[in-house]
């Protein structure tokens, strides 16, 4: 059953277009559901993961971010001011050509760390 807390809670992850931490989903969804808790949106979050319509994304250093579960291919820029994950379009790809003889890719991730143009201002 698709609660109207739950409802909004994966409504505001999909129009903030960009992976976020529990705290900002709740801050942004608040605003449609008041009243919205920090244990509702984890326990959401936490169903979403294991039913894989969301994304959990664990990147040293910076706390759990989530993502709308899209099944393709992106990569990530990490501010290092405010800890607010970005999406970067396109890979540079060409991987492969670095591994060690004999070994295999199954896959990778690339995460960019900078500044990010509100923190920049």
């Amino acid at each position: 059953m698709l609660t109207q807390q739950r409802s909004s809670i994966l409504r505001t992850l999909e129009e903030l277009g960009r992976p976020v931490t529990p705290q900002e989903l709740l801050y942004a969804a608040s605003a449609e559901s008041p009243g919205l808790g920090l244990a509702t949106v984890y326990r959401v979050l936490k169903k979403q993961v294991e039913t894989g319509a969301v994304r959990k994304i664990e990147v040293a250093g910076v706390p759990p971010h989530y993502e709308i579960e899209r099944h393709t291919h992106h990569h990530f820029f990490v501010c290092e001011e405010c800890l607010k994950m970005f999406y970067l379009d396109g890979c540079l790809g060409g991987f492969k050509k670095m591994l060690p003889p004999g070994f295999t890719m199954n896959s990778h991730e690339v995460i960019i760390y900078g500044i990010c143009a509100d923190c920049r201002k």
